[in-house]
């Protein structure tokens, strides 16, 4: 049986009862994988877990235990680029180890694309198996990365997506399901390229940093967190554009946004801010199922993509495949 690793690069996992840790090693038993959990995700300062160098040393030992497969985090939150010095990514790349999160992990994620070139995985992390509810899309898109070797595969939109705080419900449910917003075509074209990015926010931690990948022909994922102010994305988009981003792009996915931000960041508001910093021959596409809401399908950050996307038809292939693998000494 393969074996999972959980970490928490961000945020302490303290105040996640036992319950839903067993409901999440549950399920992902279901899935053929037994789950260890480092100590010091369960240390506590001032909600993050633990110091520096503690966050650094489990990362580092999930990435030397040689029966581990995947590396998981449990979930974001803040501050995960203070590690990026101190984690051995040279050593995760030789022993081919699959590192897993969302959220603030896109540091991390991003930073071992441009350290190693390896590939690593937007996606779901610990938290989200803790779920008594959890999407069946969200699993089948874990189980599809984890298996497509080098071949591609269509990814489609879901029907029906939730961000309601199951968490904070007694018995963790019933979910808020509603239906998924159209994915939604803004530019229209063809691309393809490297997939990098995720968190906007957790992202521009990384501009000016050699943990930054390239993002010349490259494609972009940006989303961002719960109950996003509108004028407050305005502004990482003017980041990003002032960095020359959007011209060096072949494409853009922004992920679904939760419930509370669509009350004042409409798709309408979107395209509008997009129009005064992306080009119009980037193809955009809008309400991708890879963000702070569920279901949160898993996607290669250094894998390939590939988009078309005509009128309001958006069609997106993956790949876990590269030829951008730098060498490891």
């Amino acid at each position: 049986m393969n074996e999972i690793i959980v970490v928490a690069p961000a945020n302490t996992m303290k105040h996640l009862n036992a319950c839903m840790i067993d409901i999440g090693k549950s399920n992902l038993l279901k899935l053929g994988y037994k789950v260890s959990i480092s100590e010091e995700s369960f240390r506590d300062v001032n909600n993050i877990a633990g110091t520096i160098e503690e966050r650094a040393s489990s990362i580092n030992r999930a990435i030397s235990d040689k029966s581990a497969e995947i590396i998981m985090a449990v979930f974001g939150g803040y501050n995960s680029n203070d590690l990026l010095q101190y984690i051995d990514f040279s050593l995760m790349k030789k022993l081919n180890k699959k590192l897993f999160g969302y959220s603030d992990i896109t540091c991390l994620l991003n930073a071992y694309y441009a350290v190693t070139g390896g590939c690593a995985y937007h996606g779901p992390g610990f938290g989200t198996f803790c779920d008594p509810n959890i999407s069946d899309d969200t699993v089948a898109s874990f189980t599809k990365v984890l298996n497509i070797n080098d071949e591609k595969y269509e990814v489609k939109q879901p029907e029906t997506t939730a961000s309601d705080l199951w968490f904070m419900k007694p018995g963790y449910g019933p979910r808020e399901w509603v239906t998924h917003p159209q994915w939604t075509v803004v530019n229209e074209g063809e691309a393809k390229g490297i997939l990098v990015g995720g968190n906007i926010e957790s992202l521009l931690n990384l501009i000016g940093t050699k943990y930054c990948p390239e993002f010349k022909d490259k494609i972009l994922l940006i989303e961002s967190s719960f109950n996003t102010d509108p004028n407050r994305f305005r502004m990482w988009l003017s980041h990003l554009n002032l960095c020359n981003v959007f011209d060096k792009i072949n494409g853009l996915l922004i992920g679904n946004f939760t419930a509370c931000t669509r009350k004042n960041l409409s798709d309408s508001l979107l395209k509008n801010m997009l129009s005064d910093y992306v080009p119009k021959h980037v193809p955009i596409l809008i309400n991708f199922s890879s963000s702070h809401t569920d279901p949160i399908l898993t996607v290669p950050i250094g894998g390939e993509i590939y988009v078309r996307l005509q009128k309001n038809i958006g069609k997106i292939f993956i790949s876990t495949d590269n030829r951008e693998q730098k060498e490891v000494l």
